[in-house]
């Protein structure tokens, strides 16, 4: 069953209980609004009936003429008039008609023990006929001067049932069921394409998404909640599309990355094979370009398996204080004596700087990175310069700045892509991931890294990490 069928009915499903619970509920307010005007008019009967019997009691009438005329007066009203005894049985009975019930003694505990002022109520007899009466006691109509009568007069008329009162209504009721059937299945249909059009459309496009039309988005209409599930699933197709695109790009670079040493070791391969080669100093050089090429590509390799590994998540990152100042120091350490070799000045500026939440493993190949960049690319009488503060962010900002040529304007948006090196002679010497794996590990982290070249000349790299847990 579709979701349009499920909400039609659903509407239909709630007109019609609604209509049951309104029926219910006012056949059981006219029950109890029947009851009082039944007991209202019994009461109002009593008037005629207490003059009778003063009459009675004045010697103005005899019995047998009360007897016949409250006769008349129940033939025309309905109303059963008895007169009963204090133990409950009935002494006589005026019924309206031949039809009538006969009755012979009260069901216990129809009245009160006790009774010395009117009370009303209803009862049901054993055969199932209910009745709704007043009880007065003579005392309370006459006082002394009651005539020698049983103790009590009841008037009672019958209660239909509840069912041959719904009887009586039900006409309205279908005829309301018959309009408001039709009505909310109509507003039903424009309630329900409200919800189930917009999800149907997340619906289509998820699945020309899943035959790899990656490039899907739907309006964000509908209600709260529809609008918020287009609005994540416009999120997720364009995500997706970042990955799908990323994947076609990451092939296409790895493609055009090992077709290089793939060939410069097939044709040496093929040299050496097929005799090109001849001489030993041929064949040595070909095989120092064969093994050259294979580290390479081992290196490419393995770059691109941690690249992929880190954008997956796959790779967890240690979560420990570390402490940069100690780590910049380590660094510089490390690169101090290329440095000197190559005639390079490496320069430390910071002072006391916060320890940040992270992997000491992981941020060590940050700076080791940038350290490596910025010496390549510094020429002799140079200098690199690392420096550090903490930003009124909250942040520890790293900047490894150099003294080389510079990255072009149109270079500088590219510097972190796959594969991307600026400096052709640098592509036998890296695999142009270091960047981007740097960018990766820092992101990781909750931070970032942004380059930048002043007018001046020169490169400069910044490190921003946060202080405290990573997000």
């Amino acid at each position: 069953m579709s979701l349009r069928t499920r909400l039609i009915l659903s509407h239909a499903l709630i007109v019609v209980l609604c209509l049951a619970i309104v029926g219910v509920a006012v056949l059981g307010l006219l029950q109890q609004y029947r009851i009082r005007f039944a007991v209202a008019r019994l009461d109002d009967m009593t008037i005629p009936i207490y003059v009778q019997a003063r009459s009675l009691v004045q010697g103005d009438s005899t019995l047998d003429e009360v007897w016949d005329n409250l006769q008349e007066q129940s033939e025309e009203t309905g109303v059963y008039i008895l007169l009963v005894d204090d133990e409950g049985a009935v002494v006589r009975q005026v019924s309206p008609g031949e039809a009538a019930v006969q009755l012979d003694r009260l069901p216990a505990g129809a009245l009160p023990s006790d009774l010395t002022e009117p009370y009303h109520g209803t009862y049901r007899f054993e055969r199932g006929q209910a009745f709704v009466f007043v009880a007065y006691p003579f005392a309370a109509l006459f006082g002394s001067e009651r005539p020698t009568m049983p103790e009590i007069l009841i008037l009672a008329v019958p209660l239909r049932s509840a069912l041959v009162l719904w009887a009586g209504f039900a006409e309205p009721f279908i005829w309301a069921a018959l309009i408001a059937l039709p009505v909310s299945i109509v507003l039903a249909v424009v309630l329900a394409r409200s919800v189930y059009r917009p999800v149907q459309r997340v619906t289509e496009a998820a699945e020309r998404i899943a035959q790899g039309h990656y490039e899907q988005e739907v309006p964000v209409a509908g209600p709260r909640e529809v609008r918020r599930l287009a609005l994540r699933f416009n999120q997720m197709a364009r995500r997706v599309q970042q990955s799908q695109q990323r994947l076609r790009d990451f092939v296409a670079d790895a493609s055009h990355e090992l077709r290089s040493p793939l060939t410069a070791i097939r044709g040496f391969a093929l040299a050496m094979v097929d005799g090109t080669a001849r001489d030993s100093e041929a064949q040595t050089r070909s095989a120092q370009i064969i093994q050259d090429e294979s580290m390479r590509m081992i290196r490419l390799v393995d770059d691109l398996l941690e690249l992929s590994r880190i954008e997956s998540g796959q790779i967890q990152m240690s979560r420990e204080p570390v402490d940069v100042g100690g780590l910049l120091r380590h660094c510089h350490e490390l690169f101090s004596m290329r440095a000197e070799e190559k005639g390079v000045t490496l320069k430390m500026e910071f002072a006391s700087l916060p320890s940040v939440v992270g992997d000491i493993d992981r941020l060590e190949q940050v700076f080791s990175n940038l350290l490596d960049n910025a010496l390549k690319h510094t020429l002799a009488g140079g200098t690199v310069t690392v420096s550090a503060h903490q930003a009124p962010s909250g942040h520890v900002r790293v900047r490894v700045a150099d003294t080389g040529p510079g990255i072009a304007a149109d270079e500088l948006p590219h510097v972190f892509e796959r594969f991307y090196q600026a400096d052709p002679s640098a592509r036998k010497a890296g695999t142009g991931l270091g960047l981007a794996i740097a960018r990766e590990i820092a992101r990781a982290h909750g931070g970032d890294i942004e380059a930048r070249s002043p007018a001046g000349g020169g490169a400069e790299f910044t490190v921003r990490l946060p202080v405290g847990p990573a997000e």
